[in-house]
């Protein structure tokens, strides 16, 4: 199943390139739904690497719901936008494909998340809490940006 949410930003693409390439970008805007815990090597990290990434997903920051693996790339896309690829997966989760689309927009950033998700029976249960999450993660997004890109707030 998929979903695409999608949202304009008070940014430029660049500016939210640089920060979509953080990890602690991941963390902040997931938070505190879900947090990412690193398994290898222990930290995620300045700056995404490409490859693969193990961590063990908290929900609400308490609730063990298993280990995860993003498998992180970049990409352009177009003369305008950029990719910026996660095809992810556990062991409940066959594919958590994650692309986040960058496109400028009159000086500011359109920003979409597409999703797909597969996990067997549990799919359209997984697809349901991945639409909550991603609306969740836009609305970190949009505080972020209003803070000026301060991890430490909020």
């Amino acid at each position: 199943m998929r979903l695409r949410r999608r949202s304009l930003l008070a940014c430029s693409v660049e500016q939210c390139l640089t920060e979509v390439a953080k990890p602690a970008s991941l963390v902040y805007v997931a938070a505190p739904m879900l947090m990412f815990v690193p398994l290898d090597p222990g930290e995620l990290g300045d700056a995404w690497e490409p490859g693969a990434h193990r961590v063990r997903l908290l929900l609400g920051g308490r609730v063990p719901v298993g280990e995860h693996t993003l498998h992180i790339s970049a990409e352009p896309q177009g003369p305008s936008g950029t990719v910026f690829h996660d095809a992810g997966y556990s062991d409940l989760i066959e594919t958590w494909d994650h692309r986040i689309i960058l496109d400028d927009f009159l000086g500011m950033t359109s920003y979409t998340d597409l999703v797909e998700v597969r996990a067997g029976l549990l799919t359209p249960a997984v697809w349901l809490f991945a639409w909550v999450f991603y609306g969740h993660r836009q609305r970190r997004w949009q505080r972020l940006v209003a803070s000026g890109f301060e991890y430490g707030h909020g």
